[in-house]
C-alpha cells in the first residue's frame, strides 16, 4: 500500500471502527419502490441489473416523480443552516493568508466571495468533473471501487465507472435517488477508494482548501488526503468521525449534520445517513435564537483567544494556559437537539473539526464532492 492510502485507511477506517450501533425503530420497507440496487457479495456487479453502455445525461432532469412522500424531502431547498458561514475575504481577513488555522475547534462553512470574480483552478477542474466529461479523464473501461453506505463501509464492488454513473442516474425507476429505507449494504457509493495512480493523477487538479495544513508542501508529503465522491439524491454515508478536515462540493448540493465529540447520536449503522433523517432527525427539538448566538459567540471567542495568542507568542511570550483551548469546545447536550447542520452548495466547502460526528446527504442526481483529510497539529503561529 503506498503511504497515502496507509494514511487514509487508518484515518478513517479505525475511527470508523468505533462507533456505538444503536437499533432503529421499526420502519415501512415499503413495496412500490423498486431499489434498482445489487447484492452486497456481488464483487464484480455481475448480479446487477443490466444498464446502459453510454451515461444516460438526460436523466439529471428526467426520471418518475415520487410515488410515497418521506418525512425529510432531500430535494428541498429550505433546510436550514447554524453552521457559522464566512466568505474567503473574511477568512483571509481574519486569520491571514494561511486561512483556517489548526486544529479549529468548530464547523465552519466558506463560500466564495461575491463580487464576481472567478478562479481558474476551480472552474478548471469543475469542467473536468461534469458527468460528461469525467470519464474522458481516465483509460476506457476504468474501474472503481465502490463501498456501501452503512456507518462501517464494510462492503466493496468494483466495476466501470461509466456503469456507476448509469446507476446513480437511474435508481429506483429512474429518480436517481436512493431511499431511507434502503440498508447502506444496498446502496453503492463511490467515496474513499480513490488511491490509484489514476485517482492521484487526476486530483492534481484539484486546488486545496485555505487552511494552513494545506500547503503544496503536505500534498507533497503525503499530509494531505484527497477523496473524490460521487451520489445522487439521498445517497451518503451513515454517523461517523474521524479526524479535522474540509469537504467542497463541485456539483450539485450536499447537506452535512454534525454534533461535537460528547454528543454521540443514536442511529442504525447498517442504514445511509437518509434512513437517520427521516426517522430520528423529525423527533429532536429545534435551535433556539440563544443557541444561534451561542454558536456565533464560540467563533467570536476563539478569534478573539487566537489572536491574543499570536500577540503573545510575536512578542516572545507564551500564555500560562497554552495548551487549554480542547476543553473550551462547545459541550453540548445530550444530543435532544438538532444537529449542526447546513446545506453546502456548488463551490462551497465545509470544515469539520476533529472527532465531531458528522452525517452527510446528497440533495440532487449528480453530486460530486472532493473530501481533503488533514494532519494537524496544535496551531503554529
Amino acid at each position: 500500500l503506498s503511504s497515502i492510502e496507509i494514511f487514509f485507511r487508518v484515518f478513517i477506517w479505525g475511527a470508523i471502527c468505533s462507533q456505538l450501533v444503536v437499533a432503529p425503530p421499526p420502519i415501512d420497507h415499503g413495496s412500490d419502490d423498486s431499489h434498482n440496487q445489487c447484492d452486497a457479495n456481488s464483487v464484480d456487479g455481475s448480479s446487477c441489473t443490466p444498464t446502459q453502455k453510454n451515461i444516460q445525461t438526460n436523466s439529471l432532469s428526467g426520471g418518475n416523480k415520487r410515488k410515497q412522500k418521506w418525512k425529510w424531502d432531500p430535494t428541498s431547498k429550505s433546510h436550514p443552516c447554524n453552521i457559522h458561514r464566512i466568505s474567503h475575504s473574511e477568512l483571509f481577513h481574519l486569520f491571514g493568508e494561511k486561512g483556517v488555522p489548526n486544529l479549529y475547534p468548530y464547523p465552519l462553512v466558506i463560500y466564495p466571495d461575491g463580487d464576481g470574480s472567478s478562479d481558474n483552478a476551480k472552474e478548471k477542474f469543475a469542467n473536468l468533473t461534469t458527468l460528461e466529461s469525467l470519464p474522458l479523464n481516465f483509460p476506457p473501461n476504468f474501474h472503481v471501487t465502490l463501498t456501501g453506505s452503512d456507518s462501517l463501509s464494510s462492503h466493496r464492488r468494483a466495476i466501470p465507472l461509466t456503469q456507476y454513473l448509469n446507476e446513480v442516474l437511474t435508481a429506483n425507476n429512474n429518480r436517481g435517488e436512493t431511499l431511507p429505507n434502503q440498508l447502506g449494504n444496498e446502496t453503492w457509493y463511490l467515496f474513499g477508494e480513490t488511491f490509484t495512480e489514476e485517482w492521484t493523477a487526476f486530483l492534481q487538479n484539484y486546488q486545496l482548501p485555505p487552511c494552513q495544513s494545506c500547503t503544496p508542501l503536505h500534498r507533497i508529503q503525503s499530509k494531505i488526503a484527497l477523496s473524490f465522491g460521487i451520489g445522487n439524491i439521498g445517497s451518503g454515508v451513515q454517523w461517523h468521525l474521524h479526524g479535522p478536515g474540509f469537504s467542497e462540493t463541485i456539483h450539485g448540493r450536499k447537506h452535512w449534520v454534525m454534533y461535537p465529540p460528547v454528543d454521540r447520536p443514536e442511529y442504525d449503522l447498517d442504514y445511509a445517513s437518509r434512513h437517520w433523517m427521516e426517522n430520528t432527525y423529525p423527533t429532536l427539538e429545534n435551535w433556539t435564537e440563544n443557541d444561534l448566538l451561542m454558536e456565533k459567540r464560540n467563533h467570536e471567542d476563539f478569534f478573539r483567544q487566537w489572536n491574543g495568542r499570536k500577540s503573545s507568542m510575536n512578542n516572545g511570550r507564551k500564555d500560562a494556559d497554552e495548551g487549554s483551548d480542547g476543553d473550551s469546545a462547545v459541550k453540548r447536550g445530550p444530543s435532544l437537539k438538532k444537529p449542526w447542520e447546513c446545506t453546502i452548495n456548488r463551490g462551497e466547502m465545509i470544515y469539520f473539526p476533529d472527532q465531531w460526528h458528522h452525517a452527510t446527504i446528497n440533495l440532487e442526481k449528480y453530486t460530486v464532492f472532493v473530501s481533503s483529510f488533514t494532519t494537524e497539529h496544535e496551531d503554529i503561529i
